[in-house]
């Protein structure tokens, strides 16, 4: 079916891969320097790579957070070229990151989503909002009025 409306198979799988590519550089010093090639201001480090590692997940939840504040548009992640890692969005913001996407994709604003789910407005922003504890049901209902459907993939670390 994917392939009747122009789009591969492998890419639809990619754009819902909650996975940014990212350079880990180890610079003179010997730390390690890692930037989200795509996300302005995305920049981190560590002193060790399982550091620099934690580090990275922590910074692109926090850009990823700070952009659904902002109501930017937020970029699908690319595939990784040679001697980039895939780094995880992390599960404290990832069902607001995949509601926030789904609706910009669906071209849906928080008004027509509170109409589908029969909630008032507030409801739908304090769920996109990265401060405020929202039940993952909540936000899989959510999901659902949208067109989308939320699953959990695991995979070897």
């Amino acid at each position: 079916m994917c392939e009747q409306i122009g789009i591969r198979k492998e890419d639809l799988q990619m754009a819902n891969d909650m996975r940014y590519p990212a350079d880990f550089v180890r610079g003179a010093d010997g730390d390690w320097i890692v930037r989200f090639p795509g996300l302005e201001g995305a920049l981190t480090g560590g002193s060790t790579l399982e550091e620099a590692e934690r580090e990275a997940a922590d910074c692109l939840g926090s850009w990823l957070a700070s952009a659904v504040s902002g109501r930017r548009e937020l970029p699908q992640p690319k595939r990784p070229v040679r001697g980039q890692r895939l780094v995880a969005v992390p599960l404290w913001i990832a069902p607001k990151v995949a509601l926030y996407q789904t609706m910009q994709r669906m071209k849906i604003n928080n008004s027509e989503l509170a109409r589908r789910l029969g909630v008032r407005e507030t409801v739908v922003r304090r769920m996109l909002d990265p401060d405020h504890a929202t039940r993952l049901a909540n936000i899989e209902r959510a999901l659902l009025a949208a067109g989308a459907h939320l699953y959990l993939a695991l995979d070897a670390a």
